[in-house]
């Protein structure tokens, strides 16, 4: 009875497990203060939205929104998903905290094409911030802030690799499991067979 419970509950664990790897996006869980409805990338510029994306040219292939995960090259990007913010000048500020001090400062232009791609050498780990500002014709002027980090392992950065642990060790201990079931029901060499 024991095993059966035991063998209930490790299927359960391996199923559970097998949902969150395969249902979880891969990137989404390590996303923050930038996510808004679906799209885990997307921030709003005062009435506007835009998709804010990066990538770095060294490590893993893996699209990050707010926790960049190591120092060196990053190649970001903005891109327009409200129609009118191709007619807006388009800038960017990125402040290193604490102090904010200025890292990067992309004067408003506008982009025609509704996308603003730079790269940006990020030598320090720590916390940063991004500010991006939309310009229209008539002089109205909106300022979105997110916060991200560089380099900095956090709890949800890491909860990906967490749950493919958790799926891993489910299904080696469910695999162990019915090859000791089915060990311990085949007949054993030089029983009497009544």
């Amino acid at each position: 009875m024991a095993s059966l419970v035991l063998a209930r509950g490790l299927l359960a664990g391996a199923l559970l497990s097998a949902v969150a790897f395969f249902g979880a996006p891969s990137a989404a869980l390590a996303h923050g203060g930038v996510k808004l409805e679906h799209d885990e990338c997307v921030l709003r510029v005062g009435p506007n939205v835009m998709h804010f994306i990066a990538y770095q040219r060294v490590g893993e292939d893996i699209e990050y929104c707010e926790d960049i995960g190591n120092v060196g090259p990053t190649v970001i990007g903005l891109t327009a998903v409200s129609p009118a913010l191709r007619d807006m000048a388009i800038g960017m500020r990125i402040v290193k905290e604490p102090g904010e001090e200025t890292v990067v400062d992309i004067a408003p232009k506008v982009h025609r094409n509704g996308a603003m791609t730079f790269e940006y050498n990020f030598k320090e780990k720590g916390h940063y911030v991004g500010l991006v500002t939309a310009r229209d014709d008539l002089g109205h002027e909106w300022t979105a802030r997110f916060p991200f980090s560089v380099g900095l392992y956090t709890f949800w950065g890491m909860i990906e690799y967490i749950l493919y642990a958790v799926g891993f060790v489910s299904l080696v201990g469910l695999l162990w499991f019915v090859l000791r079931a089915k060990s311990s029901k085949a007949p054993r060499t030089g029983d009497a067979i009544a």
